[in-house]
């Protein structure tokens, strides 16, 4: 434990009353329509010198000082309680608010009363069912492997969904995530950027989504930052993606704006309209739609950046709605997944 930790430590204590632990969230885009059927929640403590910290940085105070548990079971609890939020917000309109994701660690699942709690807060809460998705890390799959078919039964039972965190950083099989009740593989992004970037990689990642597919499961590529990387992986039928060229994790204010359909994620992804096409239509069984044709009369001419405005310097017509709080022509009402 480093001198900085230690200071650290009474900080981390207060911070679970003096409301500087907090959640984040960041939406999954789905790829066929733009609409955001899921959020996955993100812890941060803003300490009041050293500004908004992520789990990698706080976490290992947290270690030092024993508050791990505490942590995760905060996190859980806060979820639970935004997605009741959300529902609530949303009664009597024709939204129906994204999926809330909360990733579950080892550490977690080697308490005993782990399902117990779980089950205590979604029915204390009153949430619908598939509000709330639970999302599996390596260590906690290794830890709960002999059991886990039944807890992952008894959460579907509770209406919870289930999927599997960070896939490709991890020694699980396909075989493995054939043989378990999953609804969702998120593929790590630095997994998903070494893989594709050849032809062989990009084979072997359509028959990885392929497997998933055959067994109904949503496939979310992960820390997707360009939008070359985007339109590739929607190529490859990847159902949603979450990342930077998107939106980055935001306070709660802004999701439940997004999760209400009144807001878009940050730097929204609007692909050329070829590859957009080709995108929505494999996923509706469609062939690829046409390529625009260049007008030869309009030097520089590029029908796939419709929009721009070459007398605005800097202009990116992507980037035309920035601001995840910024209010959408219409409502975005979402499937939940």
């Amino acid at each position: 434990m480093t001198a900085l930790d230690l200071a650290l430590v009474p900080a981390l204590y207060a911070s679970f009353d003096d409301g500087t632990l907090r959640l984040h969230y960041q939406p999954d885009v789905d790829l066929r329509n733009g609409s955001v059927p899921g959020m996955r929640a993100h812890p941060r403590w803003a300490h009041p010198e050293l500004g908004l910290l992520g789990p990698e940085a706080f976490m290992p105070v947290a270690a030092a000082a024993g508050l791990v548990g505490q942590v995760h079971q905060w996190v859980l609890r806060m979820a639970v309680t935004e997605a009741r939020t959300w529902h609530r917000m949303a009664a009597g309109t024709a939204v129906r608010p994204p999926r809330l994701w909360v990733r579950v660690e080892g550490a977690q699942l080697a308490r005993p009363e782990f399902a117990a709690e779980v089950e205590r807060l979604v029915l204390g809460r009153s949430l619908p069912p598939g509000a709330v998705g639970l999302q599996f890390t390596e260590d906690a799959l290794a830890f709960a492997a002999p059991g886990l078919p039944r807890l992952l039964g008894r959460l579907h039972a509770l209406g919870i969904a289930v999927g599997v965190d960070a896939f490709g950083t991890w020694s699980g099989s396909l075989s493995t995530l054939e043989a378990l009740p999953l609804n969702l593989v998120r593929i790590d992004g630095r997994f998903l950027r070494a893989t594709i970037r050849d032809l062989e990689g990009q084979a072997a990642f359509a028959s990885l989504v392929g497997v998933a597919h055959r067994r109904r499961l949503v496939v979310v590529a992960e820390g997707v930052d360009t939008a070359r990387l985007a339109t590739a992986v929607g190529r490859l039928d990847c159902d949603r993606v979450s990342g930077p060229l998107f939106c980055p994790p935001v306070p709660v204010e802004d999701a439940r704006l997004i999760a209400l359909g009144r807001g878009r994620p940050d730097r929204w992804y609007k692909p050329s309209a070829d590859s957009w096409t080709d995108v929505g239509n494999r996923s509706a069984g469609r062939p690829p739609g046409p390529t625009p044709a260049r007008d030869p009369s309009r030097p520089g001419h590029d029908p796939s950046r419709a929009g721009h405005d070459p007398s605005r310097a800097g202009h990116d017509p992507r980037r035309a709605r920035s601001g995840c709080s910024g209010r959408t022509d219409r409502p975005r009402a979402t499937a939940a997944g």
